[in-house]
C-alpha cells in the first residue's frame, strides 16, 4: 500500500480520485503550500508526496528540501506541465525522485508513484534533454571538472543513473552484484559532492553524458 500526499496550489485537478482508483494506493491528505505540506507530512507520514512545481515562488523547492529533511522523509514526485521550465530542474536538484506530467495516464502515474516509493527515479528523456540543453547549473564548472576526474567505470555508472536505470539494471549492465552497485552509487554521489542520486542524474544530463544523441 502506497500512502500519498498531494501538494498543489491551484484548484483541485481531480488527482485524488485518480489515485484512489489505483489498487493499493491511498491519498492520506492534500496541501496547498510548503508549510501545509510539511505539516501534513509530519501528521500523515506518506510514502510519496506528489509536488506541484508551480507553487508560488520557490515553494516547491523549499517544500521538497524540508520534506527530505524530516526524520521519516517521504519520496517526492514532481508534477509538471508538458512544457516545463527551469523550476522542474530546481525541484529535482532539491532531491525529488523524478517527475510526471499533469496529463499522464493513470497507469503512468501509478508506475511513477510505485517506482519512487521503492527508491527508483522517474525521468522523461525528451523533457530532460530539452530542459538541460544550454542550461548549466550553479557551480557547473566545478561539477564538470569533477566529472572529468572520474574513472571510465564511474562515468558509465553516472550515465546509467542519468538514464533512470535501477540499481539492478546497472548491476546487469556492469556485471556487478547489486550490493556492489549500491556501494558504488553512494560513493559516486559523495565524490561529486551531491546529496541525492537524482542530483547525479540531472548532472549527467547537464554534462552531456546522456541525452546528446
Amino acid at each position: 500500500m502506497s500512502r500519498v500526499l498531494i501538494v498543489e496550489s491551484h484548484d483541485r485537478s481531480g488527482l485524488r480520485p485518480v489515485l484512489e482508483a489505483i489498487e493499493a494506493m491511498v491519498v492520506v491528505g492534500e496541501a496547498a503550500d510548503a508549510v501545509q505540506a510539511v505539516k501534513a507530512a509530519k501528521e500523515y507520514q506518506p510514502d510519496v508526496v506528489i509536488m506541484d512545481v508551480s507553487l508560488a515562488g520557490q515553494g516547491a523547492v523549499e517544500a521538497t528540501r524540508q520534506l527530505l529533511g524530516l526524520g521519516f522523509p517521504p519520496k517526492v514526485l514532481a508534477m509538471t506541465t508538458s512544457s516545463p521550465d527551469g523550476r522542474l530542474l530546481d525541484v529535482l536538484r532539491a532531491g525529488a525522485s523524478g517527475f510526471v506530467v499533469q496529463d499522464c495516464s493513470s497507469d503512468e502515474l501509478a508506475h511513477a508513484v510505485r517506482t519512487v516509493a521503492v527508491g527508483g527515479n522517474v525521468l522523461d528523456p525528451k523533457i530532460m534533454a530539452t530542459l538541460t540543453r544550454g542550461r548549466p547549473s550553479a557551480g557547473a564548472h566545478d561539477l564538470l571538472q569533477r566529472i572529468g576526474n572520474l574513472m571510465d567505470t564511474e562515468r558509465q555508472m553516472l550515465a546509467l543513473i542519468g538514464g533512470g536505470h535501477t540499481n539492478q539494471r546497472i548491476a546487469d549492465e556492469c556485471r556487478l552484484s547489486i550490493t556492489t552497485v549500491r556501494t558504488h552509487v553512494s560513493r559516486l554521489v559523495q565524490r561529486l559532492g551531491l546529496e541525492h542520486r537524482i542530483q547525479a542524474a540531472v548532472l549527467a544530463w547537464e554534462a552531456g553524458i546522456v541525452g546528446r544523441d
